[in-house]
C-alpha cells in the first residue's frame, strides 16, 4: 500500500510553504508540516516510506495538482 497522493501532496505543500514563509510564520508553517506528516504516520507509514515515495514523476504530478487546485 502506498501513501495516498492527496495526503502526500498536502505534506509536500506544507513543506514548501514552510521553506518559503517569512520568519514570523515559520512556527505556524512547521506545525502544518508536522501535522501532515503525523497523518501519514497515523496511517501506518514510516519516514522511510515517505522518502521512498518521492520521485521526479510524483513531483511533476504534485506541481500539476497545485496548479489545478489553486494551491
Amino acid at each position: 500500500m502506498k501513501i495516498p497522493k492527496e495526503l502526500f501532496f498536502e505534506y509536500l505543500l506544507s513543506l514548501e510553504n514552510y521553506s518559503e514563509s517569512h520568519l514570523t510564520l515559520k512556527d505556524i508553517t512547521m506545525k502544518e508540516a508536522l501535522e501532515a506528516q503525523k497523518k501519514i504516520i497515523d496511517l501506518g507509514f514510516s519516514d522511510k516510506e515517505i522518502i521512498e515515495m518521492k520521485s521526479e514523476e510524483l513531483f511533476l504530478e504534485y506541481r500539476k495538482w497545485r496548479k489545478d487546485s489553486g494551491q
